[in-house]
């Protein structure tokens, strides 16, 4: 069985160097192995296995048809930021129309929740399946969800379609950095991953316009939120079909599918969606020492148990090569992107809510003052890839981006109940800086340090992590401000006032409860501020661990085509291994 590729798509161990120069984009990466002791010592036959089993699918494209195939990309990053982005600040007008009270926190953790149980899916799928049709099954998840979440009629509804919608975004996610790193070399893969923060940033800089454009409609407006996302999303799957390259992998349909690994997906989506439910809900929907509660964590972990051996020592092509974490460097990286999401997912889903709960502004005027953190997220990354191109260098970016950060963070502390506006940009547009210079550096870093064989998988399997992060980071910050916020006003306020502050349909304003508004207040800013000052040492730590990651140099392929003559045949990779020259001191 022969593959077929379009003609325009040419294969980069067959340029020669004058060719790479006229394309537009240069051919590819020559990896840099590490010593031998570096590979794995264990699971070797699995790793034979493995080996034979995944192609390498970098192709190098004409510039024109390179340049229309990422921004296709760009626009699919964009689709996936505007859908997030645009339900947070529709949440209380939601929660009004479907009755949904407290558990209307479920929209935002079913997202979550469906983003991270798919997540270790989508790399490996990606390998053996191809790049192109797993991307477009993840874009229609948006297209499909929206569209069904816009048609709600109960809060059950709502949160099977988005997370739905989330398990489409961990595609996307993935997959628009595998496939980045399948058209250029390393070298230009920091500029262009940064790039993409372009479309990320736009994407969460108009979700919140478009909603609370939309809100303002009418009672039933927020239903477009959804549709608006949707309708992108369609025209995305369109442009995909004819401007995405395809890179045929062999086998069919069959054979592709006996290749997934069914046992690690099935423990490990057991494993999350167990383990999420009760952190999320513990305390207020179901109490931490309750049955259902204890049996959840129970089971969920041994899932999780069971995910971790069977990946280690059953799955002939895991989603999830336990080998990819006996490195030191891509560890840490591992670990800042849980922990930086935890902070990242918590600040865009509460700073709403703080604005117009504690502040009383509408969601008009909240989306407008969420704006220097978008803006501050779009422009520092739209900059960071130049820099790490330039310099060919992804480290130094990345520390700086975790201090901005931690900075920003700290500043959050100071918000009150009469905080200027310009406290609010300062504070925001610092650490929407920070977010920008360390999401695409730290893919980038992660990418320097796998092989092209396990690009796929590296990449999917930190978005898992960042994914847990985000899950954990909204459920404790959810669970600390309930706890705060009804422990500061149990014997302040009348038991039936409590209950509507707690479920979210009491308001600035109301008239009935004026005479309490100043302490409600109060107690909700306790809420929000210890979210605030949790996320001032969780970033800390981040910043402290790059600096136990030693910095690579971001190699392009041009020296070491020319050094090959043209001739040489495609590299043979082994199962791990650097890419690039590690700098000492």
């Amino acid at each position: 069985m022969h593959s077929t590729q379009p003609a325009d798509v040419i294969p980069m161990t067959n340029l020669s160097h004058a060719q790479r120069e006229t394309s537009g984009v240069f051919s590819s990466e020559q990896e840099q192995l590490p010593p031998a002791s570096s590979e794995p010592t264990t699971r070797k036959a699995t790793a034979m296995v493995s080996d034979h089993a995944i192609k390498d699918q970098s192709v190098r494209l004409p510039f024109a048809r390179f340049m229309a195939a990422y921004l296709c990309l760009c626009l699919c990053y964009f689709t996936s930021y505007l859908d997030m982005n645009a339900v947070t600040l529709s949440l209380p007008t939601i929660s009004k129309s479907l009755n949904a009270g407290p558990s209307i926190t479920w929209a935002g953790t079913a997202f979550l929740l469906g983003q991270t149980s798919f997540q270790p899916l989508f790399g490996r799928l990606s390998d053996i399946a191809g790049r192109k049709p797993v991307m477009m099954a993840a874009v229609f998840c948006i297209c499909a969800g929206g569209l069904l979440a816009g048609f709600a009629r109960s809060p059950v509804w709502l949160y099977v379609a988005r997370a739905m919608n989330g398990a489409g975004s961990a595609g996307i996610s993935s997959l628009v950095a595998i496939i980045v790193g399948d058209l250029v070399s390393l070298k230009d893969r920091g500029k262009y991953q940064g790039l993409i923060a372009i479309s990320i940033g736009t994407g969460g800089m108009c979700g919140p316009f478009v909603a609370a454009g939309l809100v303002r409609t009418g009672p039933e407006g927020w239903r477009w939120a959804f549709w608006v996302p949707s309708m992108v999303a369609a025209g995305c799957l369109v442009l995909m079909f004819f401007l995405l390259p395809l890179k045929s992998v062999k086998g069919n349909g069959r054979e592709k599918l006996l290749k997934i690994d069914w046992f690690g997906v099935g423990a490990s989506v057991t494993g999350i969606v167990l383990l999420l439910i009760p952190i999320n809900s513990g305390g207020s929907i179901f109490p931490w020492t309750g049955p259902l509660t204890i049996s959840m964590l129970t089971i969920g972990s041994i899932f999780f148990v069971v995910f971790v051996l069977v990946e280690g020592y059953v799955a002939k092509i895991p989603i999830m090569p336990l080998y990819l974490f006996r490195q030191r460097p891509r560890t840490i990286l591992y670990v800042q992107g849980l922990l930086h999401d935890f902070v990242w997912q918590a600040t865009q889903y509460f700073m709403p809510l703080y604005f117009q709960t504690v502040r009383g502004y509408s969601p008009l005027q909240s989306a407008i003052l969420i704006l220097p953190y978008l803006a501050g997220q779009c422009i520092a990354g739209s900059i960071s890839g130049p820099i790490m191109s330039r310099f060919a260098r992804c480290l130094p970016v990345l520390r700086f981006g975790f201090a901005l950060w931690t900075l920003g963070a700290g500043l959050k502390v100071l918000f009150s109940l009469d905080t200027s506006i310009a406290v609010y940009v300062v504070a925001l547009a610092v650490e929407g800086a920070g977010v920008g210079l360390v999401h695409q550096p730290g893919l980038v870093a992660l990418q320097a340090f796998s092989t092209s064989k396990d690009r796929a998988v590296a990449t999917s399997t930190r978005n898992l992590l960042r994914s847990l992060g985000g899950v954990a980071g909204v459920a404790v910050s959810t669970a600390m401000v309930y706890a705060v916020t009804s422990g500061a006003l149990r014997n302040a306020v009348p038991p039936l006032l409590l209950e509507r502050v707690l479920d979210g349909s009491w308001q600035v304003g109301d008239a009935e409860a004026a005479e309490f508004e100043p302490t409600i207040l109060e107690a909700k800013l306790k809420g929000f501020r210890a979210v605030f000052i949790m996320s001032v040492p969780v970033m800390a730590l981040c910043l402290l661990g790059s600096f136990f990651v030693s910095d690579v140099v971001l190699k392009g392929d041009e020296k070491e085509d020319i050094e090959a003559n043209d001739t040489q045949p495609p590299l043979q990779v082994p199962s791990t291994g650097y890419v690039g020259n590690e700098t000492k001191g």
